[in-house]
């Protein structure tokens, strides 16, 4: 599988008792993709784990092949990855809801420019910053080689992941001229 094609959904910790369950540190906004049968892969063992039994209540998993102690020991630390086909097939948005995965390197413009792309994302409270890469017309013009913009109606106007492009309020550009 491609690694440009996986998301990383969880990361597991440590053992908890003596049947192989093991922690799972949830790194998604989807908890509800954790559930018996689920399958994910490992990279670090280059291979598909399957859930046999999730514990909601306290976030533990015991997975196909893994079911004592000393086999689970062997997952400690590893990273979950969903394809990102599977993602949007089982991970359900709603209104004005985006993967992260479908925001990352979106183009951003306000009325008049481009301004650059989306590098990252930061989750702030319950609010969303988006980390953009100032174009270099703008570096050249000696602004901020980056920036943040909130995620909120007061700068966003609309985003088209099918274009790539994040179109804001002109309120974006001051937020570049004052990084």
């Amino acid at each position: 599988m491609n690694e440009k094609k996986l998301v990383q959904v969880a990361k597991l910790g440590k053992t908890i008792g003596l049947k192989g369950y093991i922690k799972l540190h949830n790194l998604s906004d989807f908890p509800d993709q954790f559930k018996k049968n689920a399958s994910f892969f490992c990279k670090d063992m280059r291979n598909i784990l399957k859930i046999k039994d999730y514990n909601p209540s306290n976030n533990t998993a015991l997975f196909e092949g893994f079911e004592n102690i000393e086999e689970a020991k062997k997952l400690t630390h590893s990273i979950l990855y969903q394809s990102i086909e599977e993602s949007r097939r089982t991970c359900k948005l709603k209104k004005d809801e985006f993967f992260y995965f479908d925001i990352l390197e979106c183009q951003v413009r306000d009325s008049k420019q481009k301004l650059g792309k989306v590098v990252d994302i930061l989750e702030i409270s319950h609010s969303y910053l988006f980390e953009v890469s100032t174009d270099e017309e703008l570096i050249k013009q000696g602004l901020a080689k980056s920036f943040f913009i909130p995620y909120l109606d007061k700068f966003i106007k609309k985003i088209d992941t099918e274009k790539r492009l994040i179109e804001c309020k002109d309120e974006a550009f001051l937020i570049l001229e004052n990084s």
